[in-house]
């Protein structure tokens, strides 16, 4: 057999090395347009390819994702547990990963974070198969059959390729499509879209909705007067006091998809603790340093609007929040709609300086400071800051106008702050 690969990025990469282990000759192909003899059986789609690029193939096309098990139908999971939506999902797969491994279940972290599910092929069969999945991906797959499915969110992101929001919930709500009666969907219900999708998918009748919410009492998992509960029949249990957990409201959303998990596979509940305590993560809300009553936060993972709102409502005190990066083509009076008060200014550059300072505009906002680039906007924080105040790099933005990626990104900007730091004379 013959295999053409398009996308030679890690995923692309990835199927190489795996079909040339099962005996498959590949035929690399960068550019989805360039073109091949047709001598081949198969196409990989890598992720970062539209499905919309390869319309004229004459042949099945298999996501990269699904590789492993189009090539080899031995490979069987003792569960697939495969987790999507706009924010959160990365947090939650690494939190289910480390549950199972407190408890001696075999666990095999895989997918959009970062390990592509060619790469540990070798590893999926009898295991529990933890898979972080994108729109993208989700966009490709034909046959991904999670037996448990967990959507946190929905909100404007990648429509850069999506186009339009119907479209993104769609390739969103394709984590279900393959699922049968005894598979399950842990939903988000405070989320508006995503209890769109959870609603629709109870509807059918084929796939169990469990969902969760810090808001309100559902059928599953919730918090209630500082505690959690579980309520999958009649009658509701106390688990634990959510003080146990700690963090804020979306690691608290998050902590509550994850117990959903692990009760689903039967981890006790110390275990599920343990995982979903509360830890600081590089790159989202955290604290960089504490300069005469300004605490400088980087959250440079904030690459969407919700994401970004989701930070700025993490504080009770004034904010200076800094925005950069590509727009993806989200609405920005998203943002400056759903602003708490207390953020009392923003400051911009980059790609999406263009859009956020003409939504401002328009919608009578005027604490909007335009600066040329990332050292600049932390000078320019440093004067507008009160005391006490938060200075939120949170940008809204993917990376890849000034950056190469989220990291680099937020590393420039805890450089900035500490160079600032150094340079202002202590009392």
């Amino acid at each position: 057999m013959k295999a053409k690969i398009i996308g030679y990025g890690a995923s692309g990469k990835a199927a190489e090395s795996f079909l040339t282990a099962h005996q498959i000759e590949t035929v690399v192909v960068a550019d989805a347009e360039e073109k091949v003899p047709l001598d081949y059986d198969f196409c990989v789609l890598s992720p970062g390819v539209p499905l919309s690029k390869v319309n004229s193939e004459d042949v099945p096309v298999v996501a990269e994702v699904e590789l492993p098990f189009y090539v080899d139908h031995t490979i069987k999971p003792r569960c697939l547990v495969a987790v999507t939506g706009t924010n959160g999902k990365t947090s939650i797969v690494k939190q289910i990963t480390a549950m199972c491994h407190e408890t001696g279940k075999d666990a095999v972290l895989c997918g959009n974070v970062g390990v592509p599910v060619s790469r540990v092929a070798d590893q999926l069969n009898g295991k529990i198969v933890v898979m972080e999945v994108s729109s993208f991906m989700l966009e490709q797959t034909q046959n991904l059959r999670p037996n448990i499915a967990v959507l946190t969110n929905i909100t404007s992101d990648h429509l850069d390729r999506h186009q339009t929001m119907a479209e993104y919930m769609r390739c969103k709500q394709q984590i279900t499509a393959y699922q049968k009666r005894g598979d399950i969907l842990i939903c988000n219900w405070d989320d508006p879209n995503a209890r769109t999708v959870g609603q629709a998918v109870a509807k059918s009748k084929v796939t169990k909705v469990i969902w969760y919410s810090t808001q309100e009492a559902v059928k599953g998992y919730y918090v209630r007067q500082g505690q959690v509960y579980e309520r999958l029949g009649f009658h509701r249990r106390l688990l634990f006091a959510a003080n146990d957990l700690g963090g804020m409201p979306h690691t608290l959303s998050n902590a509550l998809a994850v117990l959903a998990v692990g009760r689903r596979l039967g981890v006790p509940l110390s275990a599920i603790i343990a995982a979903t305590r509360y830890r600081e993560q590089e790159h989202r809300i955290a604290l960089v340093a504490d300069q005469q009553g300004v605490a400088y936060y980087d959250d440079s993972k904030a690459t969407n609007i919700a994401a970004t709102l989701a930070a700025t409502r993490a504080f009770q005190v004034s904010v200076c929040l800094i925005l950069c990066g590509l727009t993806k083509g989200q609405d920005y009076h998203e943002l400056f709609s759903g602003l708490p008060k207390n953020v009392q200014n923003i400051i911009v550059f980059g790609a999406c300086q263009e859009m956020v300072t003409a939504v401002a505009k328009e919608v009578g906002y005027q604490s909007v400071h335009v600066v040329r680039d990332l050292p600049a906007a932390v000078a320019k924080a440093a004067t507008l800051a009160t005391h006490p105040g938060v200075v939120l790099f949170s940008p809204s933005g993917s990376s890849f106008d000034q950056f190469q990626n989220y990291a680099v990104r937020g590393d420039a900007f805890q450089a900035a702050v500490r160079e600032l730091v150094m340079a202002t004379p202590q009392c």
